[in-house]
């Protein structure tokens, strides 16, 4: 009997540990249907200022050997650019709002879907581990198609700690800005367990991380982007809500404390998670127009 309730407890954590590292690897994923009807219904989608630029669709292969899909906005000549890194569950829909100061700026755009996400291949999302590494795949097209331009990269929430990993392993980039990234992958997986779920389930993120790296090849430590920081040699503009209880807020300190590099941080009052530009789009506008300003030298395009 004591045999029986045994295995019945094993088999009842192993399910627990296999649905919370579901949760994490395949999301719901929203279409571009429904991301695009949600950005057009609180009319954040710039049409104005895309209808000015070159739009080419594009699809690049990943090293893994799936295709991600996205889209070109050109300026004439293009010669400096900033590749969009969406947030989870959503698709590039939801980050053409973020390129309006850019575009105005001169910036030429790109656009992608990641893995397991709107119009590119399917597979499993790993938060940023190989995302990093796809992103860069974007970068090596940018720069091998338009003679080594500018490139920085903008990211939002799961795009944000993507964008902030992307740095640290490619020095090519000339600026981050990060919206609302996580600094650890773990403890925010914790928080979500037990915001969405209870304390039992949170006290499964150790064993989920295990089950990860064995059946998903990354761990939530791999993804914890305070850790690795300092290896970027970048600029970075960390932004932040401050009423952000889904990435919390001391996060984004946790990261600005941490980088060693040439930084600006702006948090926004009464902001939730990854509304921080339609909070206050000119005061956003405004302070990227600053970091750009004073710390991006365009110089070798012009």
């Amino acid at each position: 009997m004591l045999f029986l309730v045994i295995i019945l407890i094993i088999i009842i954590c192993l399910g627990i540990v296999i649905y919370f590292s579901r949760q994490i690897v395949y999301p719901k994923i929203l279409t571009h249907k429904k991301v695009f009807d949600y950005e057009m219904e609180r009319e954040r989608i710039p049409f104005d200022l895309f209808e000015g630029l070159i739009e080419e669709d594009i699809s690049i292969n990943s090293y893994l050997g799936y295709t991600l899909k996205g889209k070109l906005y050109l300026q004439d000549n293009p010669n400096k650019f900033v590749l969009m890194c969406h947030g989870i569950t959503s698709n590039y829909e939801g980050m053409k709002k973020y390129s309006i100061p850019l575009i105005k700026k001169g910036y030429s755009i790109m656009f992608y879907d990641h893995r397991n996400h709107g119009y590119s291949d399917r597979n499993y999302t790993t938060l940023g581990f190989f995302e990093k590494k796809d992103a860069k795949c974007c970068v090596d097209y940018l720069m091998k198609r338009f003679n080594e331009p500018l490139v920085g990269v903008l990211g939002e929430s799961m795009g944000a700690a993507t964008a902030l990993q992307l740095v640290t392993i490619d020095n090519r980039l000339s600026f981050c800005i990060e919206d609302c990234g996580y600094s650890n992958a773990y403890n925010l997986m914790y928080h979500r367990a037990l915001e969405d779920h209870n304390k039992i389930l949170a006290l499964f993120t150790k064993p989920t991380d295990i089950y990860l790296k064995f059946f998903y090849k990354f761990s939530l430590k791999d993804v914890s982007v305070v850790h690795t920081i300092n290896k970027a040699t970048c600029p970075i503009l960390f932004i932040h809500g401050e009423e952000d209880s889904y990435v919390p807020f001391y996060m984004c300190k946790e990261l600005y404390e941490s980088y060693e590099g040439q930084k600006m941080m702006y948090t926004v009052k009464g902001a939730s998670h990854a509304v921080a530009y339609p909070t206050d789009p000119e005061t956003y506008s405004n302070e990227v127009n600053k970091f750009l300003d004073l710390y991006v030298k365009e110089s070798k395009v012009n």
